[in-house]
């Protein structure tokens, strides 16, 4: 098949999934009763939630910056923040794509490499995984002693049986086992790519920085639940809601997120957070009230920042012709 036409249907397919879950969370409401709630909202608190929401890419920026040292790249703020900017752009239109496009941006902008901006890239993610690892095993415990049981909701809500997870992590295996054999027979000029990337990552599991870079991270994931549990207090019905309610909801957000489909994981993220605040008592139209504002609010915000951070691109690269 060819590789364009299977792109596209990849698009149309994710799309699909996106379309039948927004189907799903808002085919038996009223839209007429969701409309009016959303706009007897508390829209004072778009302040705060903005200021977080500019916070959280200045951690972003600083943590990715500790990475370019550790691999002695010298790399301006201002050029991670418009690759960082224009990743989340291109991420809410082709999920994924931006983690590529954050080294291509560098690359025309500071001529760095991809294979070590690829590097830095994919230990950040890695430290991402972990950190979200740890949070769930945390909520878990939690829930222990707070005799709840939202996230196993979520975990028996199974998707895909045993067996097809089994195959999948075969075929993960294999796919793995061929990369890496066809790394060994091409030619030295591939073989050297990988071997820069391969030893960039060493070096970064050494970082030196190690406080700060943990520092950073830990910033980060409470901004972002503060940019969960700050919404809360929109409407009267969910400003009741505690603190450990809103770290279930932004776990279960968070997850919804990682789906790659377009337009921010739309469909997932509406299902995933509507369904946890009905769990946690919210009638389901506020809770969807909410999951659509706060969607729609990210949305907004990426959108303006992305167009700002492209705009400068172009400057800069025109700049650099010159």
């Amino acid at each position: 098949m060819n590789k364009k036409i299977y792109k596209y249907l990849q698009y149309i397919f994710l799309l699909f999934i996106g379309i039948s879950l927004l189907y799903l969370t808002l085919h038996k409401l009223q839209l007429k009763q969701v409309s009016n709630t959303i706009a007897i909202g508390n829209y004072w608190l778009v302040i705060p939630v903005l200021f977080i929401s500019l916070v959280v890419y200045f951690f972003r920026v600083l943590r990715w910056s500790l990475l370019y040292n550790q691999i002695n790249q010298d790399i301006s703020k201002g050029n991670l923040t418009i690759s960082l900017c224009l990743a989340y752009l291109v991420n809410f239109a082709i999920p994924r794509m931006g983690e590529i496009t954050r080294c291509l941006v560098l690359k025309k902008l500071n001529q760095t490499p991809i294979n070590l901006s690829l590097s830095t890239v994919i230990f950040e993610r890695t430290i991402d995984i972990i950190a979200l690892f740890i949070i769930t095993i945390t909520a878990i415990i939690l829930e222990y002693f707070h005799h709840s049981s939202l996230l196993n909701s979520f975990i028996d809500f199974k998707i895909i049986s045993t067996q097809q997870i089994v195959l999948l992590i075969i075929m993960i295996a294999i796919i793995s086992i061929l990369i890496i054999y066809i790394i060994f027979k091409t030619e030295n000029k591939i073989k050297s790519w990988f071997s820069v990337l391969w030893i960039a990552i060493v070096q970064l599991a050494k970082i030196k920085n190690l406080f700060l870079f943990s520092l950073y991270t830990l910033c980060i994931w409470c901004c972002y639940y503060l940019m969960t549990y700050l919404w809360f207090f929109t409407f009267i019905e969910s400003s009741s809601l505690s603190y450990y309610m809103a770290f279930q909801v932004m776990l279960v957000g968070t997850f919804a997120r990682s789906i790659p489909l377009q337009a921010g994981s739309a469909g997932a993220y509406h299902y995933g957070v509507s369904q946890a605040l009905i769990y946690l008592g919210v009638s389901s139209i506020t809770a969807n009230a909410l999951a659509i504002i706060i969607h729609g609010f990210q949305t907004i915000f990426t959108f303006i920042i992305g167009i700002v951070a492209y705009i400068a691109f172009f400057i800069k690269s025109k700049d650099s012709l010159k």
